[in-house]
């Protein structure tokens, strides 16, 4: 009996032969590379290809509206550039998870780390297919297995430059911005600068009187009756909304970037209760708020290829 079992995965076919040693070697060391953080050898090498090629074979996520205008901005789609993370959210007491009021940095903490890793496998492609910029980025969101799993995965068409010299300083300019965004900022003078991005989770919880406006019980069938705010929620959202912005501003900040355009913002509310004693039932919510955009300079460069046209009204009034 050999010493170890082989097990199916990954679309290989029952009864097929088991992986060879080479195999196996190889994938203990993309697995080694992932661990410290960069991407499998494969992908590498064949990335490495993508940039001695003077016209790439190249797949892209951009419509052909997007890859048109990309191209009359002197911007050349050269090869899709992907990123991944999987993160397990650490452990925390029932403490940690009832706090009352505060932000629970235990519980952002994973997104905002499957998220910076995420992104920087993409700009290690991007870097590698010798990108100058990445555009369209995609970021999908989700739990593998268990929902204490965090997964990230990011997509991006990686572009030359055409209308810079090749190889400059600084790596490739990231951007959640469509094909078409991007030519518009182009032609006011607008430099991309970086991806910002950030999660926090607050805590809130309930008082007395809106604890009970949701409870069952109370005069008459209690406050589930009533058309009531509960006012902690609200205010939970908007702390966490404020959290996020501070956040992305210094990212912004350090980049020296004088604007923001916000691709993503979104947020989840999770409901906890326990009882205490006295058979009072106490509520808490849980406010994740996820923010993605792109900073960009207004004015850092010339309008290329040409100022952007003023707008023009147009009324048909019919024949």
């Amino acid at each position: 009996m050999p010493a170890w079992t082989f097990v199916p995965l990954f679309g290989r076919q029952k009864g097929a032969a088991p992986p060879t040693a080479e195999e196996l070697h190889a994938a203990e060391v993309d697995l080694e590379r992932i661990r410290r953080g960069g991407i499998p050898l494969g992908a590498e090498q064949r990335l490495k290809r993508v940039a001695g090629a003077s016209t790439p074979f190249f797949t892209s996520d951009l419509t052909a509206k997007e890859y048109a205008l990309a191209d009359a901005s002197g911007l050349q789609p050269i090869a899709q550039v992907m990123g991944s993370s999987v993160v397990q959210k650490g452990f925390m007491g029932s403490q940690g998870m009832y706090t009352a009021g505060g932000e629970l940095r235990a519980l952002a903490e994973p997104w905002n780390m499957a998220r910076d890793r995420a992104f920087d496998r993409l700009r290690q492609e991007a870097t590698l297919a010798g990108a100058d910029a990445v555009i369209g980025i995609d970021i999908n969101a989700g739990s593998l297995g268990d929902a204490g799993n965090i997964e990230l995965v990011v997509f991006g068409t990686a572009v030359r430059d055409n209308t810079k010299p090749a190889g400059g300083p600084g790596g490739p300019a990231m951007c959640t911005l469509s094909g078409q965004d991007v030519d518009k900022l182009r032609r006011i003078g607008a430099e991309i600068r970086g991806v910002v991005g950030h999660t926090t989770v607050i805590s809130t919880a309930l008082g007395r009187n809106s604890a009970w406006a949701m409870s069952g019980g109370g005069m008459m069938g209690g406050g589930a009756r009533m058309n009531v705010e509960i006012t902690e929620i609200a205010q939970g959202v908007y702390d966490a909304r404020n959290r996020v912005m501070l956040a992305v501003r210094r990212q912004a900040n350090e980049v020296e970037a004088n604007n923001i355009v916000v691709s993503t913002l979104r947020h989840t509310i999770e409901h906890f209760e326990y009882e205490q004693p006295g058979g009072y039932r106490a509520h808490f919510f849980h406010v994740t708020m996820n923010i993605l955009g792109t900073a960009i300079r207004l004015g850092a460069r010339p309008p290329h290829p040409a100022p952007l046209a003023r707008p023009v009204l147009s009324v048909n009034l019919g024949t």
